[in-house]
């Protein structure tokens, strides 16, 4: 196995580095013990030596004194002896050089002789007699001490020196060994990486070229299997993860191909024109009525400007664009006639909720387009064509409600005055239906002017606080410090907040409140709100309120259902957003919310 490999490799590296370090452990302990034992013993031999010179010194000195003087020692020569004495002992103690047992016995020798002298001059009284004995017996005895001594000093001085020698001859030995020794291991050491790493980084390298090939599709390469290691292991492992690959390629080949013809033909039967963008905003992908889009329009491999921009957007926020009205679509002059198309642009994500793309999806609404101002024009039409006799009979029903052509009946006035209640409400409905028309196709100007949203939230409540006092409710109006101007039409704007806040009044409970608020809102807007207390919407009901014609089901509250399409309308072309948030049994709310400042109505 490739670890046993290893191991055996590196084993005679180890070997000599551990013969080495075992070699030198033993040498310096023998080389310690060598140096404790000699150094010290011969060191201690010179301290001696040196110790008993002085002291004899000493004592020669003090035998003058005591020349004639028996038995009377003087206390520093006593000193000087016991000196002498104790290192003698010491010294006939320590012996650790040849010849040096022979010097000690002759030191004791002369020693003895030294004391008798020194005792026969002090019992020597005259002074002729006393130089005779210093000169034949103390002087001569001195000088072999002396002798001995130093003779003493100089061979354990020799015997430290040569243990210096000694010392460094084993230092110079043990470096050449070791010098040797890592020579040998390096030598072993290189030939065995040489041997390791052409049976390990060859099979690696192998593996490496045939890794390239896999990752630039080349799946025939095998990978030679030349031990039963591990590493002959990782070959078998990686020839059989290829031989899968290629398995699996020819196998999913063939899918990926069914299913890109299959999706081209799903994207060639839709009708509508469908780009498939990536995320860099490139098409990558467009179906047969795209292409004859793009070619009616001259358009080279691109979108449409305004399509582009608005790609563009979703590839960087992310959100859908899902336009729900006609205020959306775009038109294009195609083999001579006009084509309504309302784009959706989907954002494309993977698993990961990473987005790789968008879908822009052109739907051809050319027909409901149509229909729609069909619609439109015939609702205005029928509308200007009725007012006119319908304000005749209102005008006719009030000449006779003022008896100016004759006395009328109670029962008669009582007819006419209902009459010309639901002329009335004829001609409002009229009203609306012609206002609605117009801002339907756009016709509706606008005066803009910039208009403070605390002007506005009073210029409204003036008109409406009576309406609200006479119902007995109350009207509270909160706005936020610091708002910016509005950019509006006073009295169009004026009549989406009189609608808004004449349906809270209507629905409201006697005694309840109404609030008006203004607070800033995002992208530098101005978000205006009307809160009742009423019954609420339901939920499935918020979306279609703002629908022509559209009443809750249950609602006793008279109405056409054409109000809150009205402020739709006038809000839109206003550039805002107009919105409402209820449940059951909690009121509602409806929000307003406009643009600031120079904005572009």
């Amino acid at each position: 196995m490739l670890r046993t490999r290893l191991f055996l490799n590196l084993l005679p590296f180890v070997v000599i580095l551990m013969a080495i370090g075992l070699y030198a452990i033993v040498l310096f302990g023998r080389l310690a013990n060598s140096v404790d034992t000699k150094v010290t013993e011969n060191y201690r031999s010179v301290l001696a030596a040196q110790a008993m010179t002085v002291a004899l010194a000493g004592m020669e000195q003090e035998a003058w004194s005591m020349a004639g003087k028996q038995n009377a020692a003087s206390k520093v020569f006593t000193q000087h002896q016991l000196r002498f004495e104790a290192n003698l002992t010491a010294q006939l103690e320590n012996v650790s050089l040849p010849g040096e047992r022979e010097m000690n016995r002759q030191l004791a020798t002369n020693y003895l002789a030294f004391k008798s002298a020194v005792t026969e001059l002090a019992s020597t009284v005259k002074p002729e007699s006393q130089h005779q004995v210093y000169e034949q017996q103390l002087a001569p005895v001195v000088l072999k001490l002396n002798f001995l001594l130093e003779k003493m000093r100089k061979l354990n001085h020799q015997a430290i020196v040569a243990t210096s020698q000694n010392i460094q001859n084993i230092k110079r030995e043990v470096s050449r060994l070791m010098v040797i020794g890592m020579v040998v291991a390096i030598i072993i050491s290189s030939y065995a990486c040489y041997r390791l790493s052409r049976s390990i980084l060859q099979p690696i390298q192998s593996l490496t070229k045939a890794t390239r090939e896999l990752g630039e599709g080349n799946l025939g390469q095998p990978v030679p299997i030349g031990s039963r290691d591990e590493l002959g292991e990782l070959a078998v492992a990686f020839n059989r993860m290829a031989a899968k690959l290629q398995e699996y390629r020819q196998s999913t080949t063939a899918e990926i191909v069914h299913l890109h013809r299959a999706m081209e033909a799903t994207l060639a039967a839709f009708p509508d024109p469908i780009f498939v963008l990536d995320r860099e905003g490139r098409i990558e992908l467009r179906n047969p009525a795209a292409n004859d889009l793009g070619t009616s329009l001259r358009l080279e491999n691109e979108l449409p400007g305004r399509l582009r921009a608005l790609a563009h957007k979703t590839l960087q926020s992310g959100e859908n664009f899902l336009p729900h009205s006609f205020k959306e679509v775009a038109s294009y002059r195609l083999n001579g006639a006009d084509k309504f198309f309302l784009p959706r642009i989907l954002a494309m994500r993977d698993k990961e909720d990473s987005m790789f793309g968008v879908a822009v999806v052109l739907y051809d609404v050319t027909r409901f387009r149509l229909l729609d101002a069909a619609k439109t024009n015939l609702v205005a039409t029928v509308s200007h064509e009725l007012k006119t006799p319908l304000t005749n009979v209102r005008m006719t029903l009030h000449i006779l409600l003022e008896k100016t052509v004759g006395a009328l009946t109670p029962k008669q006035d009582e007819l006419l005055q209902a009459a010309r209640d639901d002329t009335e409400r004829l001609l409002r409905i009229l009203n609306d239906l012609l206002d609605l028309a117009r801002l339907e196709e756009g016709n509706a100007e606008l005066h803009s002017e910039q208009v403070a949203p605390t002007e506005l939230m009073q210029m409204v409540t003036e008109e409406i606080t009576d309406t609200a006092s006479a119902k007995g409710l109350k009207l509270s109006c909160k706005l936020e410090p610091g708002l910016p101007p509005v950019a509006v039409d006073r009295q169009r704007i004026s009549h989406v907040f009189t609608n808004l806040i004449t349906n809270a009044i209507k629905h409201s409970p006697p005694g309840g409140e109404i609030q008006l608020r203004a607070a800033s809102a995002a992208d530098g807007c101005v978000q205006f709100s009307i809160a009742d207390q009423g019954p609420g919407i339901p939920e499935e009901y918020q979306t279609r309120i703002f629908d022509r014609f559209f009443r809750v089901p249950g609602q006793t509250k008279t109405g056409a259902g054409l109000g809150l399409s009205i402020a739709r309308e006038i809000t839109v072309a206003h550039g805002g957003r107009i919105g409402v948030k209820s449940s059951p049994g909690h009121g509602s709310t409806f929000y307003v919310v406009l643009k600031a400042g120079d904005s572009n109505v």
